[in-house]
């Protein structure tokens, strides 16, 4: 897999995942109920009407090694990159919470040049399912996302450095979301997975996310892709909290084709690049101020992929709610 290609897989499974954890508001529960943030990654049930809920993250991502195709993995390194996500949600009715994700990058390239540049935006829909009673309150959230390509993907020899921070595909993904508490309260987990509709496709030119050369022409098609997670926090008092995800991610092939510069005109490229998967563990730690104010904690560590890059992604948000 193409470097670019590699990192760039990694920014997009956050602009999936990064709509993220809504904390335990104060009028639902007794003032000794514990906090609960949410973990990093894992999604929320909506948000009660009229609450505004927004939780920047500040992610350093880095390229340590790749897995084969055989699962095999090769240690590799590379420039790292930092982003910067920003999830919005707000309560608009007592089952639908509306979000958008803003992101932005600053990241080098090979020679060392760093750049401020924005990413990709995802705008979504929570659809409450179903809302439990008694102790351990489950709820079913429905997910309806669809990605903007708001950043830049191609034609990155125009632009100062040679990294891109978008896809350039506009995606359609839908998930399901469940939640309940346990042990009086004190442990919350949460199950998640999230599925991108196949087909999705753009326009490439020049150099590109997907390791395309100056001069090419073309255009990339994306395959279906499923990321599942399962996470848990547990209370160890109303200032501090435990969690930790499971993070798997799985990408069907895609495929490029297009033409490109050659000593006799323009060569025709096809390309295909094959379905990969990714294991991760996603621990982190909750600091509560308050019943609206949170900081969390954590980093991403990949265990076993195919096809994929092996990352570390240490990262940290603020969860404030109104």
């Amino acid at each position: 897999m193409h470097e670019p290609t590699t990192r760039q897989h990694v920014s997009r499974a956050r602009l999936l995942l990064l709509l993220g954890s809504v904390m335990t508001t104060p009028a639902a529960f007794a003032e000794s109920s514990p906090r609960f943030a949410g973990p990093l990654l894992s999604p929320a049930p909506p948000l009660p009407v009229g609450m505004l809920n927004i939780e920047p993250y500040l992610i350093n991502s880095q390229l340590r090694g790749v897995y084969d195709g055989q699962g095999d993995r090769h240690d590799a390194s590379g420039p790292d990159g930092w982003y910067l996500a920003v999830p919005v949600q707000y309560g608009l009715h007592e089952r639908v919470t509306v979000a958008a994700s803003f992101n932005a990058s600053y990241n080098r390239d090979g020679d060392q040049t760093r750049a401020f540049d924005i990413g990709d935006t995802t705008l979504s829909a929570l659809i409450g399912l179903y809302k439990g009673d008694g102790p351990n309150r489950p709820t079913l959230t429905l997910a309806v996302r669809q990605s903007i390509a708001t950043g830049h993907h191609d034609r990155l020899e125009e632009r100062p450095i040679s990294v891109a921070s978008g896809t350039g595909v506009g995606a359609t993904s839908f998930g399901l979301h469940g939640q309940a508490y346990f042990v009086d309260g004190h442990l919350r987990l949460r199950a998640s997975t999230l599925w991108r509709t196949p087909g999705a496709n753009a326009g490439v030119r020049g150099q590109s996310a997907f390791g395309t050369p100056s001069g090419f022409d073309g255009r990339v098609r994306m395959g279906a892709a499923m990321t599942s997670l399962l996470a848990a926090e547990y209370s160890l008092s109303r200032t501090w909290v435990l969690a930790g995800e499971l993070l798997h991610e799985r990408e069907s092939e895609s495929s490029l084709h297009g033409t490109q510069p050659a000593a006799a005109g323009r060569d025709e490229f096809h390309r295909r690049d094959p379905s990969s998967w990714r294991f991760s563990v996603v621990p982190a730690v909750q600091y509560h101020w308050n019943d609206n104010v949170a900081l969390v904690a954590g980093a991403q560590v990949s265990l076993a992929g195919r096809n994929s890059s092996a990352v570390f992604v240490p990262q940290v948000a603020v969860n404030m709610v109104w």
